[in-house]
């Protein structure tokens, strides 16, 4: 005997609200050993779901401390706290023409090299 179509529609209705039941996972670790893991501006914060399709994972990272800088006979200076060393990771593009950039971040500030009056984009990364 096969089943009547409204068992097979609850059947399947039930399977799918089901599909969104979960364990939601842990927050992600710290960005630097020795933090503690908590929403600062410069943490990365993901939102993880579950779905019909199976799980969903959206990362989302708060860059806060990006921006651009016109270079003055080559050089320019960023002072931000949010440069906490040199082990800062920072993504630097020449925004005027296709020249090498030098961007190097220590503790509240990150130095800047290129060419002429560039104007140049900036981004710590970690």
């Amino acid at each position: 005997m096969r089943p009547a179509p409204l068992v097979l529609a609850l059947g399947l209705t039930a399977l799918i609200a089901g599909a969104g039941c979960g364990r939601r996972p842990e927050p992600p670790p710290p960005l630097h050993p020795g933090e503690p893991a908590s929403n600062a501006p410069h943490d990365i914060h993901t939102d993880n779901a579950n779905s019909v399709f199976g799980p969903a994972s959206v990362t989302d990272l708060a860059i806060e401390c990006a921006g651009r800088v016109r270079l003055e006979q080559g050089a320019a200076t960023v002072n931000d706290a949010c440069f906490t060393g040199d082990t800062n990771v920072v993504l630097c593009t020449d925004a005027t023409s296709a020249s090498p950039v030098e961007c190097t971040a220590s503790n509240g500030k990150l130095t800047l090299a290129g060419n002429g009056t560039d104007l140049i984009n900036y981004a710590r990364v970690r």
